[in-house]
């Protein structure tokens, strides 16, 4: 595949600022498909199996989001929409409210996967329930196999932007782009991906690229299907030493230190929640969620707003370190390792 780039394409293209949730989302679901990189994975998709299997998610991963986001050279770009690098609620609810139009187009192109044709032609035509139920499964997906790991993702994540951000700092955009060999080479004006599936050729006309660093995509980086959206390029960035091998992080500890149903409550809590989701989500009631959400803010995990009548809870930095076994859940700061 090559990207065209003009004069203007050069000035508009950017580094994202962090990981960016949907991606991350959907690249975790085709990794735990496939066995490529166990070195790096390995353990990752191990232990999110083992965990998604306690959680009575197993199958409905399987036999749901797998259709949906397969192992292979297609998957609908209305999963990953821009609107994701806002925060894991606002991509989902974009996807939720996809036009009826174009989930018929992009859903339309799956291969059903066996015993799911019914639920593809659901989503095809947005029925209702099928839509709840995918943006459900989204968020249980994302809770249970991304969010106890997300503290080290980021950290890895943030050692490759700064090394980009030197790059783009010292020799300008060209020498950002010139970077990513062996992966993508960079021949003024055009981007090539040395292995990607696809032969397209993409001509930007001024919109620019925006580049998406991601631990989870490992072989290929990964870019829109449709030409006329604005475009993304999503790399896999380099498994440093203490990342590789990623796996969980203090779930035995935390579960000693806070008791299962409050540790529960906190990892509820991760992408932010009311009261009464975070009640079905630990799985109590309504009374002990309110409880346990006040014992954890008076600790200073968890942060609490309140509009009118709504209440809503979600975590504070502390509260995300903890969660991740004490990970830095804030940007690291440039190390001198060049990634690959």
């Amino acid at each position: 595949m090559r990207i065209q780039f003009t004069t203007l394409d050069l000035a508009r293209t950017h580094l994202a600022d962090d990981p960016d949730p949907l991606w991350e989302l959907v690249n975790s679901l085709q990794a735990l498909q496939s066995g490529y990189d166990p070195v790096t994975l390995g353990r990752w998709r191990r232990q999110a199996a083992a965990d998604l299997r306690e959680a009575n998610l197993g199958a409905l991963v399987r036999y749901r989001l797998f259709p949906v986001a397969p192992h292979a050279s297609y998957f609908p770009d209305l999963l990953t929409p821009a609107e994701g690098t806002l925060g894991l609620a606002e991509g989902i609810d974009t996807i939720l409210h996809t036009p009826r139009r174009r989930l018929a187009a992009e859903f339309g192109r799956l291969e059903a996967a066996p015993g799911a044709g019914a639920w593809l032609d659901d989503l095809r035509v947005g029925r209702t329930g099928a839509m709840t139920e995918l943006g459900d499964l989204l968020r249980a997906y994302h809770r249970r196999a991304i969010v106890p790991y997300w503290a080290r993702l980021r950290a890895g994540v943030h050692r490759d932007l700064a090394m980009r951000r030197q790059l783009l700092r010292d020799g300008g955009v060209e020498r950002l782009l010139d970077s990513f060999r062996p992966i993508m080479r960079w021949r003024n004006p055009v981007l090539e991906f040395a292995r990607h599936p696809s032969e397209r050729e993409i001509r930007l006309n001024g919109r620019g690229l925006r580049l998406v660093p991601s631990y989870f995509a490992r072989l290929n980086p990964v870019t829109i299907f449709d030409a006329e959206l604005p475009q993304v390029v999503v790399y896999p960035v380099a498994h440093l030493p203490g990342l590789a091998g990623l796996g969980p992080v203090g779930s035995a500890a935390l579960a000693q230190l806070l008791g299962d149903t409050r540790a529960n409550v906190l990892r509820a809590v991760a992408d932010g929640c009311t009261t009464t989701t975070l009640a079905r989500r630990a799985n109590t009631s309504l009374a002990s969620a309110s409880r346990h959400a006040a014992v954890l803010r008076a600790a200073g995990l968890v942060m609490t707003i309140r509009s009118g009548a709504s209440v809503s809870h979600s975590l504070t930095p502390l509260g995300m370190a903890l969660l991740n076994g004490g990970g830095d859940p804030t940007p690291v700061t440039p190390a001198s390792e060049a990634g690959r």
